[in-house]
């Protein structure tokens, strides 16, 4: 799904924003089963390293390129893998991830989750260990994070 919308830039262009002090998102599509986002990224723009509250999704960068950072919510260590136009991931309810805008122009990405986002639980990786921050209920891929910015914050100093 995300893979066909994405290559179909009359369905999302006009939806298209950036915006340097935070990622413009859209919800293309929603029923009971599945929503569809277009997430636009400036240059430098992330995620905190988050799951999708039981969720199931995909992503495909539809222009543009993003870094990930990935692993599974009860396992060790995460690897990074960068992805460009056109190259999509699928992931299950264990799946966590942090995506970022490293490259030198904006990135457009479609993404879908089924069921439809109610909850994102982020977390702070640390030589300890994962580290399970908070469960943020939400009905958007972009919650509040502010507080959360802070914690991981305070983690990573009193670790170091």
């Amino acid at each position: 799904m995300v893979t066909e919308i994405a290559g179909s830039p009359i369905h999302w262009t006009n939806s298209v924003r950036f915006d340097l002090t935070e990622r413009f998102y859209s919800r293309l599509h929603v029923d009971e089963a599945v929503e569809v986002w277009l997430i636009c990224w400036d240059i430098g723009q992330d995620t905190l390293l988050h799951d999708h509250g039981g969720s199931v999704g995909a992503f495909t960068v539809a222009s543009g390129s993003l870094l990930e950072d990935f692993g599974a919510v009860h396992r060790t260590g995460l690897r990074t893998r960068r992805h460009a136009a056109g190259d999509s991931v699928g992931f299950g309810v264990d799946y966590l991830h942090n995506l970022v805008n490293v490259g030198t122009e904006p990135t457009v990405s479609i993404h879908a989750y089924s069921p439809p986002l109610s909850a994102m639980n982020f977390y702070c990786w640390l030589p300890t260990g994962m580290h399970h921050l908070r469960e943020i209920r939400c009905d958007t891929p972009e919650p509040e994070v502010t507080a959360l910015e802070a914690e991981a914050v305070g983690l990573r100093k009193a670790a170091s």
